[in-house]
């Protein structure tokens, strides 16, 4: 089921039928019984030559986040499924600012049911959403709450029928200041520690239900 999914995905071309981008390369990186799930805002620029979600200087920044709870190097692109709220690059910012241009509100709508399948068949047990936009996509009760006020907190949130716990991060890309805040870095902090425990205790009912 979830192979058919991702090539529906691979196949898709909603955003360039309805004029916002040029060409369509979605990218997306996993498979079914996964646990732990990424959800970023879009790919980025360099997504036409590398493939891989987060294999840029965002992935290096999370892949570092990662160690910081526990995981190895190289659990990034193992151990979690790695998707977005759109699955095309959007292209730059278009008001001449560093950074890329956030997708749409038609646009994330375009390819919601990708992600809601996308959960629906991988059903994680813990997303970690990277940035507020995804963050209140996933948890209508973050909607117009600061980024301050989610990172560090594990909320209870459902969607296509799949209950997850979900952990706000802050985006990983360079462009972003607002770790440069230390009250900011010390909430990152804490919600490495709650990923590390959450984390373990998911690890821990793995190695029950492989040995029942």
């Amino acid at each position: 089921m979830l192979d058919a999914t991702q090539r529906e995905i691979a196949a898709c071309t909603l955003c360039v039928e309805a004029g916002f981008i040029a060409s369509a390369n979605p990218i997306f990186r996993g498979h079914a019984g996964q646990r732990l799930m990424v959800v970023g805002q879009a790919p980025g620029p360099t997504a036409a030559e590398r493939p891989t979600p987060f294999s840029g200087a965002s992935g290096k920044a999370l892949q570092g986040w990662l160690r910081q709870a526990g995981f190895p190097d190289g659990a990034l692109h193992r151990d979690f499924y790695l998707t977005s709220l759109t699955k095309c690059f959007p292209g730059p910012d278009r008001h001449g600012g560093k950074g890329d241009r956030p997708p749409s509100a038609v646009e994330i709508a375009l390819c919601a049911r990708h992600l809601d399948q996308e959960i629906a068949l991988v059903r994680p047990e813990i997303i970690l959403a990277l940035g507020r936009m995804a963050a209140e996509r996933l948890d209508p009760s973050a909607r117009r709450l600061p980024l301050a006020a989610l990172v560090g907190t594990l909320r209870p949130a459902e969607r296509a029928g799949h209950a997850f716990q979900l952990l706000p991060l802050p985006h990983p890309s360079g462009v972003s200041r607002w770790l440069n805040d230390p009250a900011n870095r010390a909430r990152l902090d804490v919600a490495l520690e709650v990923l590390s425990r959450q984390a373990g205790q998911t690890a821990s009912r793995q190695d029950e239900g492989r040995k029942s």
